[in-house]
């Protein structure tokens, strides 16, 4: 008996040291839809492992250019940062394949939520003994656009001096990342938390919507997002400015990816039927716009038509 059990163990350690692995970065307010994509992938395809690494978008883009660590494919929350920081050496194209907005999350023991709305939440977040929060402008997205979100609030609700006030007061608090942001709510140590749409839909947060001249989700509004702007972070530690625009993710297959033909094999499956459909679930569309196509894989020009 002992025989068999320790046989059963080699065989089980060496079927885990041969499984294929694919290596995935991606920014945290991923971290739902690609791990249920990922599960999925998994069934179809017995003996590979899909290895998730979130962090904030920004981290994403210095593990792979300044630690030079290794990834098959890198999803971001804002597709300008591929262009940015890994065009040519690392990637030679951009997918942009989903969209959200900004809101003010928050739970049932939060301050003030039987009060707060569309229309005074800007008042309800600077009242003594609130805490709310965002993530880390110089690491995440969602961080530094929460700054813009207060940037055209100033001006749309008439508000001089709101967004130095916002930088200043007491009750905030900035963490690493956006997804970051949802423990501390569940765990009532924070009363609102500027996050995506689709997280607040996943994690069954209340939250209010902004209007659409602020919560940088409409293309309608992309010249008045463009007024707002921060500096975070480029490459080697040198600041660049990011202006707004409409909220849009996107991905790369990465030019030194270990398991390219894994990676195009993932890439099919979400956009497949039942990929298409965990998104949905999720509160997230999906869809392919891609920046300089002609260097496509013959593969993802055939299934999205380039």
């Amino acid at each position: 008996m002992k025989k068999v059990l320790f046989l059963f163990v080699i065989l089980f350690t060496v079927s885990i040291m041969m499984a294929e692995e694919l290596v995935i970065f991606h920014a945290g307010s991923l971290t739902n839809v690609l791990n249920a994509v990922a599960r999925e992938f998994e069934k179809e395809n017995p003996g590979v492992k899909v290895k998730l690494m979130g962090s904030g978008s920004l981290v994403v883009a210095r593990k792979i250019t300044e630690l030079g660590q290794r990834a098959d494919l890198a999803f971001v929350a804002d597709y300008t940062i591929i262009p940015k920081f890994f065009f040519d050496k690392y990637a030679d194209y951009n997918v942009v394949f989903s969209s959200n907005s900004m809101i003010i999350a928050y739970n049932d023991k939060s301050k003030y939520s039987k009060e707060i709305n569309e229309k005074n939440w800007y008042e309800i977040l600077f009242k003594n003994g609130v805490k709310f929060g965002h993530s880390n402008p110089d690491l995440d997205p969602c961080g530094y656009r929460t700054l813009m979100t207060m940037q055209l609030a100033e001006k749309y609700y008439n508000l001089p001096g709101i967004y130095d006030k916002f930088l200043k007061t007491k009750n905030r608090m900035v963490l690493k990342k956006s997804i970051d942001l949802i423990a501390y709510l569940e765990a009532n140590e924070m009363d609102y938390a500027f996050l995506y749409k689709s997280e607040a839909f996943q994690h069954n947060l209340k939250y209010i919507e902004l209007p659409e001249e602020i919560d940088l989700s409409s293309l309608k509004y992309e010249e008045n997002y463009k007024t707002a702007f921060v500096e975070v972070p480029g490459k080697s530690g040198k600041k660049i400015k990011i202006y707004g625009k409409p909220i849009n993710y996107g991905f790369t297959l990465l030019k030194n990816a270990p398991h390219r033909n894994l990676a195009i094999e993932f890439v099919k499956f979400m956009y497949s039927e039942k990929g298409k459909e965990i998104f949905k679930n999720m509160g997230m569309e999906l869809f392919a716009n891609v920046d300089r196509p002609k260097n496509l894989p013959e593969e993802f020009k055939e299934l999205w038509g380039y």
